[in-house]
């Protein structure tokens, strides 16, 4: 179904064209019917709008929020939320954007056209109107307006005669389908992909190596080491900024001389696309005087509200009894992190909270995975996600990925977006095995596209296994994901290195 392709089109219209809302379709347009107008009158939001959903409908609603902060936070515009409701037509306000099957006639106008996985994004009578058959739908449809009002922070061009478009569904794939790759690198773990603006993949291991890749993942070259000497480095992490700069996060961990424990969240950075690497920042650092293993662990960057941002995990004897996921930013003026958050305290809902991997999703909001060790869910590891709007309030971790048999594990999570707006959580588990075999696979699953803050086990699809071909004694273990280009990947450490499945997305109808 080319799902990429078609999202590289919207973009690409997007940045293009006139600033009209249109099928992100790469087929043209219906004609309209003779006796319609083919220019509308633009319309321009204002502070008078009302954002309305329908009464009831959770989806919906989660996803017209998305509207309500792009509008906020990129425009400076605040508008009301709320659900619809029956009153006397004259009460019915004139101004409104209607987001899925409200009650008002322009939007029971509007779903009659659509058939299965089709949107649409019309004017009439003075209201803009979002419509979407399935979540998918109605999420592009959004996203289309947002994409296309807020790149021109401008009046909205409505074609009053606007027909309905054809979107992807769901997307589903079999990691059988996949390109598997052996590396050559034959000595590294915990695996991390990251692309830069120039179109190379670094991968980045266990002792900060740093290899580069041009050709999508297939060849790669000599590494380069980024730790500046630190010792008991691991837990690649990487991002590039908006003035090129690349950062590689990672965790240095040893014992010190008079047998005391020394961790912390170091930073390295290039200006040269990762060939050469100098030395940064400390982003957290922590003793402990009588060796205990506690500290902090697996740094993971991202963008939050314009700053760089570094998660981590924590588990320091002077913090808590059992783990915190955490963040701090870089303060540019002051050069030093600042800031410190608590996202999951462990002691709150006792849990040993662990391996955090986030990023910000295309309707704005933050998510995070997490590696859960709780006290009462019978010591079980499982994959447990928690969501913010603003990345200061965190959900209450939810449970998105267990194990299927008892005794076994799911941890060691990553998290990436699909171009459709879909989820893909990985972990390490040993589910697969019969008793007694500790063989560690590395296991998926996708979401339906439900809103993130609705999300729970049952939104997820059956466990896959990006290794499929594994022996049965031959264990992949600190997987990691990343979509880049037309390609999903999937990297984790065998015994013979570090070994990718490559899902192109163009090959997958």
């Amino acid at each position: 179904m080319k799902l990429f392709a078609k999202f590289t089109t919207l973009l690409l219209a997007i940045a293009v064209l006139p600033l009209s809302l249109f099928s992100c379709s790469t087929a043209p347009a219906p004609s309209a019917p003779a006796d319609q107008s083919q220019d509308a009158a633009p319309i321009t939001v204002t502070e008078e709008y009302l954002i309305t959903c329908p009464s009831g409908d959770k989806v919906a609603s989660r996803l017209a929020r998305s509207i309500k902060y792009a509008l906020r936070d990129e425009l400076g515009m605040t508008l009301t939320l709320k659900e619809d409701f029956l009153i006397d037509p004259s009460q019915i306000p004139e101004k409104e954007i209607l987001v899925g099957e409200t009650d008002r006639e322009e939007s029971v106008k509007a779903y009659e056209s659509l058939g299965e996985n089709q949107w649409s994004v019309t004017a009439e009578n003075g209201k803009i109107v979002i419509a979407g058959k399935g979540t998918i739908a109605l999420k592009d449809a959004i996203q289309h307006f947002i994409s296309t009002y807020i790149s021109g922070k401008t009046a909205v061009n409505v074609e009053a005669n606007m027909a309905h478009h054809s979107e992807s569904p769901f997307y589903s794939f079999s990691w059988s389908d996949g390109e598997l790759i052996d590396t050559g690198v034959k000595d590294g773990g915990y695996p991390r992909l990251y692309s830069l603006k120039d179109g190379t993949l670094l991968l980045g291991c266990d002792g900060m190596t740093v290899y580069r890749s041009t050709d999508y993942g297939m060849t790669w070259e000599k590494p380069v080491h980024a730790s500046q000497k630190q010792k008991g480095t691991a837990n690649a992490a990487f991002i590039q900024t908006e003035d090129g700069t690349v950062y590689l996060g990672f965790r240095s961990t040893y014992h010190n001389a008079d047998g005391s424990f020394y961790s912390s969240i170091q930073v390295s950075y290039s200006t040269d696309n990762g060939r050469t690497w100098k030395k940064h920042s400390t982003v957290y650092e922590n003793t402990e005087a009588d060796g205990r293993y506690n500290g902090v662990w697996e740094p993971h960057f991202g963008m939050m509200n314009g700053k760089l941002t570094c998660f981590y995990a924590n588990d320091s004897s002077n913090v808590t009894t059992y783990q915190n996921i955490e963040y701090k930013q870089w303060d540019p003026e002051a050069g030093e992190w600042t800031n410190r958050t608590i996202v999951c305290n462990g002691e709150d809902h006792k849990s040993r909270d662990g391996m955090p991997v986030w990023q910000q999703l295309s309707t704005g909001e933050y998510v995070c995975v997490i590696e859960a060790w709780n006290k009462d869910d019978n010591d079980r590891f499982a994959i447990q996600l928690t969501y913010s709007e603003d990345g200061v309030e965190w959900s209450k971790p939810v449970t998105v990925m267990r194990p299927l048999k008892t005794g076994t594990v799911c941890a060691a999570p990553y998290i990436v977006e699909l171009p459709n707006g879909q989820l893909v959580i990985s972990c390490q588990t040993n589910e697969r095995n019969e008793e007694g075999n500790d063989t560690l696979y590395m296991g998926t699953v996708i979401s339906d596209g439900t809103p993130v803050s609705l999300l729970t086990e049952k939104n997820f699809s059956a466990h896959d296994y990006p290794y499929y071909d594994q022996p049965t004694t031959t264990s992949y273990m600190w997987n990691g994901m990343y979509v880049y280009g037309y390609y999903l990947f999937a990297c984790a450490t065998g015994p013979n290195g570090i070994r990718l499945n490559r899902i192109d997305f163009t090959k997958n109808d």
